[in-house]
């Protein structure tokens, strides 16, 4: 008798602890206790997600949006958000282009009143069409509602950081930066001509990659005997001058040696920008609080691509002040065609999505939903949950360690480009 008792006592343990183990693997409804909605309506961020985005935003020292490229929601959202950053003190913007293309952006949104019609004027000025596509000369600021939320962080007096390399077809507005800081000297009228020669033959290679003749056009044009003199024309005391020099040869190398291992030069290259205006903006502030808007891979807090990338050096610089980094990941769960069609991307792109199927039920097309996967983060830490042990578990791992919110947005589409 006293056998059986310890035989059903094991056995009742055994499948308690296995019903215990099944109830408490990740799956939607446990996502659903982290999870909350919100929409926006007149720049207003409406709902329970409201709350999450305030304390995301008192919270944190920074904030890095890994954002999809070329989402009208995406600059929606983003113009929502940064009356909520600005009134908990981020004053600092850093962005996925060149230093000197910042510089450029910081102009065109001054006064930020007449942000979306500079940059009309600019984009109309310097993009290039040729076969059906566009080359711009500053990318992700190229739509109208791009321009709106660049508006919006001007009038609030953000600072501009410009972390990345010069854009591929950025070289003609800065070649005219650069001439114009030859303006007063006597070899002005030579500098013109030269700059005319080199632009004429830089348009040809860059017609040619366009067209898919060559296989880039920074190889070649880095050989040109015209380029090499209009470089050269330029004195040795203009540090502007020399500056954006430098900036346009590290970036063209960059984009020549891309086979060769470059991304971590550029990402290098990015965190280093990076810390050169942080450091700049601690000499005036104790622990001063950036909003970084850039592609969701560079936000990750975790080794990518070969590298660490700018979430995991706010989360570094977080730790060390004792601060917090709040890496937020976006997806595009609905797209509107042109022809008006609502395309399912967790479907269409089934290859990439399947191993996160237990978040594609909490996508809404007419609203944001926002999950917090630090918690989830800290539920598995303190074995509250468990992650699948199929092969899920690698890319949802990966995917709760390398930020701490999940973003869905609502049906998203091609922006309007800002341009004539």
């Amino acid at each position: 008798m006293k056998k059986s008792i310890i035989f059903l006592c094991i056995v009742f343990i055994y499948s308690t602890v296995n019903s215990q183990n099944e109830q408490t693997i990740l799956d939607t409804e446990i996502l659903k206790n982290h999870l909350s909605y919100f929409t926006i309506k007149n720049n207003a961020i409406l709902g329970e997600g409201k709350v999450e985005l305030e304390n995301i935003a008192a919270k944190s020292q920074f904030v890095v949006y890994g954002e999809m490229h070329n989402s009208e929601q995406t600059s929606i959202f983003n113009k929502a958000f940064i009356p909520l950053l600005a009134n908990s003190g981020f004053k600092h913007f850093a962005i996925e282009v060149g230093p000197h293309s910042a510089e450029k952006l910081t102009k065109l949104t001054t006064p930020a009143s007449q942000s979306v019609e500079n940059l009309k004027s600019f984009n109309s000025k310097y993009s290039v069409s040729q076969g059906g596509e566009t080359a711009v000369p500053i990318p992700f600021f190229t739509s109208v509602t791009d321009a709106e939320f660049l508006k919006e962080a001007r009038t609030y007096n953000m600072k501009l950081w410009g972390l990345d390399q010069e854009f591929y077809f950025s070289t003609f507005f800065l070649m005219d930066e650069l001439t114009e800081t030859a303006k007063e000297t006597s070899n002005y009228s030579n500098i013109i001509r030269l700059q005319n020669e080199a632009k004429a033959i830089m348009y040809k290679h860059f017609i040619a990659d366009l067209k898919e003749e060559i296989d880039g056009a920074y190889g070649p044009i880095k050989k040109e005997k015209a380029v090499i003199e209009y470089f050269k024309a330029f004195e040795s005391s203009n540090k502007k001058a020399q500056a954006i020099i430098k900036d346009l040869k590290i970036s063209w190398d960059i984009y020549i040696n891309w086979r060769n291992d470059s991304h971590v030069d550029r990402i290098s290259y990015m965190r280093n920008n990076f810390m050169k205006h942080y450091n700049a903006a601690s000499k005036t502030e104790k622990n001063p609080k950036i909003f970084t808007k850039i592609g969701s891979l560079h936000a990750k807090k975790t080794f990518v691509n070969g590298a660490y990338d700018i979430g995991e050096l706010t989360e570094s610089l977080a730790k060390k002040n004792g601060t917090i980094t709040t890496c937020i990941n976006t997806w595009q769960p609905f797209y509107k065609e042109e022809n008006g069609k609502i395309v399912n991307n967790f479907e269409k792109y089934k290859r990439s999505y399947k191993r996160y199927k237990v978040f594609f039920p909490l996508a809404k097309k007419e609203a944001w939903a926002i999950i917090n996967l630090k918690a989830i983060r800290k539920a598995i830490e303190n074995n509250e949950i468990q992650l699948p042990k199929t092969g899920d578990y690698h890319k949802l791992r990966n995917l709760i360690y390398s930020y701490d919110y999940q973003l869905l947005l609502p049906i998203d589409e091609e922006p309007t480009a800002n341009r004539n």
